[in-house]
Parts: structure tokens; C-alpha cells; sequence
């Protein structure tokens, strides 16, 4: 997925997922790296306050608005302590995967998709192309 983002997409990330590319040179965007590390999953808030600082500086009325893509990996239970922060701040369309945790029945996975636009975690295709078409 990191490499085969456009070269303008900046990667925030915090969490396991990001060992597997966060030695890669991917560059960067006028003397920014384009990988900004805030640390582990328990970290996530720091995301979230970035992206409502975004929010608040181009002043929009919804986070939604902003071209931002979470994709939340399952690998412990701290991605549920993610999801619900997020879920609580307003972020929608989050993408989740590659395999769900064992504890979400289809009635809760049909109410998370239903109210927050909750999404599995595709192909990198075609979650690329969503992300940069929706955000």
C-alpha cells in the first residue's frame, strides 16, 4: 500500500503495520517525509488531533471532509480503543482488516457499516482508488 500510493499522498501512521514500511524511501513533499511516524497504536489520538487541526484550519465543517483514509489493521485488542476514539470524534469510512476480530457479529458489523460507513480492507488497488476518490 505504501508504495503504491501517488508520490503526493502523505502516510500519518501509528501502529505495528508500519515496521513492515516505514524504512522504505518513499521520498517526501517539498522537504516533508512523506511517512510521519506518531508512534504506536496507542498514539492514534495524536492523528486525530492532527487531522482536527486540519479540520479547524480549513475551515470545515466536517472531519469527513478532509482527504483522510484510516485503515485500522485487527492484529490486538487496542484497534477496538482506536476505532471507538475515532467513532466518537466523528471520523466515518474507516477501513478495517485484512480479517476481523472473531467478537463482531454481522448484526454489530451491519450497524458499525450502516451508522459510520465502516469498511473492509480490499485490495490495494482498489483502496487506493477509493481513497483518493472519497477521502
Amino acid at each position: 500500500m505504501a508504495q503504491a500510493l501517488p508520490r503526493d499522498a502523505v502516510i500519518l501512521t501509528a501502529g505495528c503495520a508500519k515496521f513492515r514500511y516505514n524504512k522504505l524511501d518513499l521520498g517526501d513533499i517539498d522537504g516533508i517525509p512523506r511517512i510521519l511516524d506518531a508512534g504506536q497504536c496507542n498514539d492514534s489520538y495524536s492523528l486525530a488531533v492532527i487531522a482536527l487541526k486540519l479540520k479547524e484550519i480549513f475551515k470545515m465543517k466536517d472531519i469527513n471532509d478532509l482527504p483522510i483514509s484510516f485503515d485500522i489493521a485487527w492484529y490486538e485488542q487496542k484497534a477496538v480503543a482506536v476505532l471507538l476514539a475515532l467513532l466518537s470524534l466523528g471520523f466515518k469510512g474507516i477501513r478495517l482488516g485484512p480479517t476481523l476480530p472473531a467478537f463482531l457479529s454481522p448484526r454489530v458489523i451491519r450497524v458499525l457499516v450502516k451508522n459510520f460507513d465502516i469498511k473492509p480492507i480490499g485490495t490495494v488497488k482498489e483502496d487506493i482508488q477509493e481513497m483518493m476518490t472519497t477521502g
